[in-house]
């Protein structure tokens, strides 16, 4: 890689850091709730409580109505995912996977609520890089049932 490339390349990254950084502030003062690990009390009907953590509950941007629990979700029609904790996409452009703010431009005119989609199972939640299981996620995960 060249001096040049490699500067464009840094000013890109930097620029996607500060619109993703912008992004999930506006999202968390607007439409991204969660509620982080409160205690949930279930009385039984012999009187023994049991105390339980309540998941994060995600509403999306593009879902507000949607409620997911885990921090990814893939849309096989259109092979990218959501990651609800940090409120951007990632999809490959070109042969290389991106992560945005905003939506991969084949998906801008579509209701993401209404496409097929899946919540990755919670082994991915601790992963940056999920696109790595992209094949897998891809037979896995069909666009139609």
């Amino acid at each position: 890689m060249n001096m040049k490339a490699f500067i464009k390349l840094g000013i890109i990254t930097l620029l996607v850091f500060i619109l993703q950084t912008n992004s999930s502030l506006a999202q968390k003062k607007g439409h991204h709730h969660h509620h982080a690990n409160k205690k949930v009390v279930v009385v039984h009907k012999g009187g023994g409580k049991v105390y339980r953590h309540r998941r994060h509950v995600y509403h999306p941007h593009w879902g507000p109505n949607l409620a997911f629990h885990r921090r990814w979700v893939f849309f096989p029609r259109y092979n990218f995912y959501w990651d609800n904790r940090n409120n951007y996409y990632v999809y490959a452009n070109n042969g290389i996977w991106m992560t945005s703010p905003t939506p991969p431009p084949v998906v801008v005119n579509i209701n993401l609520s209404d496409e097929k989609k899946y919540e990755l199972a919670e082994p991915n939640d601790s992963i940056n890089d999920v696109q790595k299981n992209n094949g897998t996620h891809i037979q896995s995960y069909p666009v139609n049932d």
